[in-house]
């Protein structure tokens, strides 16, 4: 998932690692939740790699972009890369919305905080805290080969419940304490189990793992650049976008900053998609 994002925007080591950060995080977010629910994250900073967008939704999809994928930073003095410095200081922006078409009420919601540190997990743990009123702790890794490839990425979260006890709480936060870094366990081999007993280690017997997602980077298909076309062309409407043919001779070009991703559409296709975009109104008088 994170190494398909790193061909695909053609990242530095940062970016990688501060993309799949924010991709594993969003992931993690949407998990749980209803059927259709998907999440929304911006990282708005003033550092050197701009804007950070992902997508991510409870089936495991998820997709990102990174307004400036190729800025190297120099690593921090432990060799590893400066994560905080290549986003800054800004706001993260939060959005939750539903497809369900079950959930006709659903309204999309919007939380926006600061940037607290800029290494992805602690400010979304803080934004669940102030926007969500949800305790959380969140820890997000990507370990890189020495070719700079992607070799793992993956994370945790853990929310806990107003019900929970002085002494539960104050186990797992020992517990979190004596973690360490995700990223090292994970280039340490340590595998999800293995982090979930470490995580409740006193508190809870953690034998087989409850819950599997195997993540998938998009969706990026053809006919999804497809969809957005007709409804880009049903935006339009008919007479631009006939001129927008007669100016690009005969071709509109659709691209997905997500997918890194353009696709051209000849006049018939379009044509068509102008009779499919007016067949409903045409039924409706």
């Amino acid at each position: 998932m994170v190494q398909e994002a790193k061909d695909r925007h053609n990242l530095s080591i940062t970016a990688t690692v501060a993309l799949g950060r924010a991709m594993t995080g969003a992931l993690l977010m949407a998990a749980f939740k209803a059927e259709g629910d998907a999440v929304q994250l911006k990282f708005s900073g003033r550092g050197p790699h701009g804007e950070i967008m992902v997508i991510a939704d409870r089936e495991g999809n998820v997709k990102g972009k990174i307004r400036n994928p190729e800025v190297e930073l120099p690593p921090k003095a432990d060799g590893t890369p400066d994560i905080a410095s290549a986003i800054g200081k800004g706001a993260l922006e939060v959005v939750r919305s539903n497809t369900n078409p079950y959930m006709p009420l659903y309204k999309p919601y919007t939380g926006v905080v600061p940037i607290t540190s800029g290494e992805v997990a602690e400010d979304i743990a803080y934004y669940l805290a102030a926007s969500e009123q949800s305790s959380s702790a969140i820890g997000l890794g990507v370990v890189l080969d020495t070719d700079g490839s992607v070799k793992k990425a993956g994370g945790w979260h853990i929310q806990v419940l107003p019900m929970a006890s002085e002494e539960t709480l104050s186990g797992l936060e020992g517990n979190i304490q004596n973690l360490g870094s995700t990223t090292a366990l994970l280039a340490d081999g340590a595998s999800t189990l293995q982090i979930s007993q470490l995580l409740l280690l006193g508190l809870a017997e953690v034998e087989v793992p409850t819950f599997t997602l195997e993540p998938k980077y998009g969706p990026c298909e053809t006919t999804d650049l497809e969809e957005r076309m007709k409804r880009a062309i049903a935006a339009l409407g008919k007479d631009d976008a006939v001129k927008l043919l007669d100016e690009n001779d005969g071709m509109i070009e659709i691209r997905c900053d997500f997918c890194a991703h353009t696709k051209q559409f000849g006049r018939e296709e379009v044509e068509k998609m102008l009779e499919e975009t007016q067949a409903p109104a045409k039924t409706q008088r």
